[in-house]
């Protein structure tokens, strides 16, 4: 649980302090009669939380103070606290106030002669400016913080830094603006300051999510994440044998089905409010009742999955609460009593005694067979304590990414202007000692917890990881003659001309199968060894021989392009500083960008006039021949400044037009990365791949030029698709930067390529790359924020898919590969949408995509 603003106690069930001082525990002095607020009268004093409770008989009141400044906070009345009484206790000596939270563990207070000098009144502060807030949060953190070195943060040169920034007369938002500048360099979900008109700043880390959400949409991030998570419900409803999620009464915080009668699925995300609640009788009876709701939901959920023979506990989306509901909903999983780590107060200001983490079996029912506990970036604070509780277990593993790392209890202090602060205090540890926050709670299997790729595939890998694990079978399984149904269907929805696909398990082909016209004017029926265009498919394919030239030292992802023997020099004249690298335009983060003119650069080949023509565009009006050369067409047209096809530029606008400044896809980078291989090499690399790529695969329906293909079995015509319906033949074109998008292959003999890759560069005994360098090519070669997926040497992921989709005039193809499941899907299509019509073919392919994907993750529990 992040933090509440809601009262004192709010505030100290939140908080654990330590109570291993060995003080015997009792009520109050005349124990015949219930607790008075007036029994625990005194100053009270959170050591190491610079908070101190000021009770008599009628009110408690909260100071929060550091070494130089106090602060009056919140007075609550007796009445106020009657449902806390029952847990406050005394020590023999009555030096000790014992606070027993319900939702977290005690909290044992010191009594004080008197209030400190500068809470007395008239020394209390009762308002701040901002650079007397900004002391205030520096000094306080500097006192109560527990994790500087761990985070790697020089509060000193911070306070250097930034306090000279910080004026009398600055805005609200600029002061804000400072201290997110500031905390978002701690990656911290439980530090924060808010004023209380709802500006904040806050140490959260951008985790996957939140990334995709900012990409999507970075002026409304909420109704981008609602998208994600109505997305992952739609996902997960259908996964379930019934097709829904099922909850307690109204609940909110826990969504529980059937994948399949052998394998049961629950989601939690939050371990607090766990029924919707409208009560406003306090904080306290809320916990309460939180405790009692766990209860009757965990034994709802295993009364229903009483013959389950395995369990998945989805904490991927928990974003914390109460630690005691965590270590109720694990004791539903343990037969035995067990500590699961320790916490402990330790800053500056106090190291407090360690207090260990326990789990109590449940006495009504406890599930003791396999678990899989599913968690991610987005699981924090009390969700990453329910994942280290169930990670203890024998019979649990952790699957996905590790947590948050956001694990210590918030403590908050409030300050004058209706200010908040909240920051991490704490220092928890699991059982062999190893501190959680930052580091999160680590899975036993790693993988990618979140993609919106799984989304678009009606899948959910972490999931499938598991259903595959347990060799289990689902309702949602296809077989070959629903898989045909399926294909078929999908070529009549779309209108494409024809579809070829193949779907891979493990390192075999297990479906591959063609419809519909390769050639409609002949009546040339398509044939899984028909040679499709794969537009920008071409490029992961040409990564493939850059990597075979780094393998022998003749070329490296570092090299400077313009030192590469070129006849040109690609770099922006703007830009003073680094230069692009291969790295850069393997990785589309040169700020090299197709210009506007790029369509021009496409030509028929029969004329060598534009393509253009043919869709009646009037941009390309030029009658001379289009540049069909590389070179000429990259050291003449293209990077000269009064080049042919430059148009209104080719570099991104301002520093974005500079290397490592954002992603831009760019095809004319694509193809100089080859280009530039080839002049330092001396190589012609398409000639060289049918020596060292093709030909060892017996990719015998593959050649970058069509005139090159088998007679016999000529390329598939490629067909524009109007917004009728009606199916546009196209001349045969290419361009010159061909590399980029011009490769032509069939179905099968791609599948042999995504093979190799997916078996460290081996197919059928054939090695074309190492397994060194097929790690590299896949592996982020790049950390620009503004790639949505992991980058490599042009192959890309998302989640566990790597690989290339590919899209040109008369052209649709796609290629995956879940390394999880070992499962790929490829589809190619002789026909789009885009250019003449409704734009609806890709999305309309995410259904086949879909079905061809659930055989092959299905196919080997299906084919034991």
């Amino acid at each position: 649980m992040k933090r509440f603003t809601l009262s004192i106690l709010a505030s100290a069930i939140l908080l654990s302090g330590c109570n291993g001082d060995g003080v015997k525990i009792i009520k109050t002095q005349d124990k015949d009669r219930p607790a008075v607020l007036a029994d625990f009268a005194g100053q009270w004093d959170m050591l190491g939380h610079g908070q101190i409770w000021s009770i008599n008989e009628s009110s408690l009141t909260t100071y929060n103070y550091n070494s130089k400044t106090c602060i009056k906070a919140e007075t609550e009345t007796a009445q106020d606290l009657k449902d806390a009484l029952k847990y406050l206790s005394l020590s023999d000596s009555q030096d000790k106030l014992t606070f027993v939270s319900p939702a977290s563990s005690n909290l044992t207070l010191s009594k004080l002669t008197s209030l400190p000098e500068s809470c007395q009144d008239g020394q209390l502060t009762t308002e701040m400016t901002y650079p007397q807030l900004f002391d205030y949060v520096w000094l306080t953190l500097n006192e109560y913080y527990a994790f500087f070195e761990l985070r790697g943060i020089d509060w000193q040169q911070v306070h250097t830094d930034y306090k000279p920034k910080v004026t009398d007369s600055m805005t609200q938002s600029e002061f804000i603006a400072i201290m997110d500048d500031i905390f978002t360099e701690f990656g911290d979900g439980h530090l924060s300051l808010s004023s209380d008109d709802g500006l904040s700043a806050d140490g959260n880390k951008i985790d996957t999510l939140l990334k995709e959400a900012l990409l999507r949409d970075d002026e409304n991030v909420e109704l981008a994440q609602a998208e994600l998570n109505h997305n992952e419900f739609r996902v997960l409803k259908h996964l379930m044998q019934d097709g829904k999620l099922h909850t307690y009464e109204d609940s909110d915080a826990l969504f529980y089905g059937k994948i399949s009668e052998r394998l049961g699925y629950v989601r939690i995300d939050k371990v607090s409010d766990m029924v919707a609640d409208s009560s406003s009788d306090g904080i306290i009876p809320s916990v309460e009742r939180d405790l009692a709701n766990t209860d009757k939901i965990m034994e709802q959920v295993l009364t229903e999955f009483a013959d389950v023979e395995a369990m998945i506990i989805d904490l991927r989306y928990n974003g914390g609460g109460y630690d005691n509901v965590s270590r109720k909903i694990a004791g539903y999983f343990t037969a035995e009593a067990y500590s699961f780590g320790s916490k402990q107060v330790s800053n500056k200001a106090h190291q407090g005694t360690p207090i260990e983490l326990t789990v109590t079996p449940s006495e009504s029912q406890r599930f003791t067979k396999p678990i899989y506990v599913l968690t991610g970036e987005n699981t924090g604070s009390g969700g990453e304590v329910l994942a280290e509780a169930l990670k203890a277990l024998p019979h649990s593993k952790l699957v996905g990414e590790a947590t948050n790392g956001s694990v210590s209890d918030s403590l908050t202090h409030e300050l004058p202007g209706g200010w908040e602060l909240s920051l991490s205090h704490q220092v928890y540890k699991n059982k062999a000692g190893e501190v959680l926050e930052k580091t999160g709670v680590t899975p036993d299997v790693l993988m990618p917890a979140y993609a919106s790729v799984d989304h678009n595939l009606n899948t959910d890998t972490p999931i499938e990881f598991v259903i595959q694990t347990m060799d289990e079978v689902t309702t949602h399984q296809y077989d070959v003659a629903k898989l045909e149904e399926s294909l078929h269907e999908a070529l009549k929805n779309t209108g494409l001309p024809s579809l070829s696909v193949a779907v891979i398990s493990g390192d075999q082909v297990v479906y591959e199968q063609a419809v519909g016209f390769a050639d409609i004017a002949q009546n040339r029926l398509a044939t899984v060894h028909t040679p499709y265009n794969v537009g920008s498919i071409s490029k992961a394919v040409s990564a493939v021989a850059i990597m075979q030239q780094i393998e022998k030292g003749a070329v490296s992802l570092d090299d400077s392009v313009a030192e590469m023997n070129l006849t040109f020099d690609p770099n922006n004249p703007e830009n003073s500083g680094d230069q692009i690298t291969l790295r850069n335009l393997v990785t589309h983060t040169s700020g090299i960008k197709d210009s506007d003119m790029i369509l021009c650069t496409y030509y028929v080949h029969e004329t060598g006039l534009p393509l253009a023509k043919t869709f009646g565009t009037s941009l390309c009006d030029d009658p001379v021949p289009v540049t069909q050369d590389l070179e000429t067409f990259l050291a003449h047209d293209y990077f000269n400044l009064n080049g042919r096809y430059v148009g209104s530029g080719i570099y991104y606008d301002e520093e974005s037009g500079f290397p490592n400044r954002v992603l831009g896809y760019s095809n004319v980078g694509s193809a100089l990365a080859v280009h530039a291989v080839e002049q330092k090499t001396g190589l012609d690399l398409a000639k060289d791949m049918q020596k060292h790529i093709f030909s060892p695969l017996k990719m015998d329906n593959t050649n970058w030029y069509h005139t090159n293909l088998k007679e016999n079995n000529p390329k598939a015509i490629q067909y524009s698709i109007d917004s009728d319906g009606v199916q546009h033949a196209l001349p045969e074109y290419s361009y010159a930067t061909f590399y980029d998008g011009d490769l032509n292959v069939s179905s099968h003999d791609l599948s042999k390529l995504l093979i190799a890759i997916a078996n460290n560069g081996v197919y059928d005994d054939v090695r074309i790359l190492q397994q060194a360098s097929v790690e590299k090519m896949l592996s982020a070669q790049s950390e620009v924020f503004t790639i949505p997926y992991k980058q490599g040497v042009f192959w890309y992921w998302d989640g566990s898919f790597f690989g290339h989709n590919g899209g040109d005039p008369g052209t649709h193809a796609s290629m995956s590969y879940n390394k999880e499941t070992r499962t790929g899907v490829i589809i190619l299509a002789n026909g789009e949408d885009a250019i003449l019509g409704k734009n609806q073919i890709d999305s309309q392919l995410n259904g086949l995509a879909s079905s061809l994907y659930r055989y092959g993750v299905q196919y080997p529990a299906s084919n034991k």
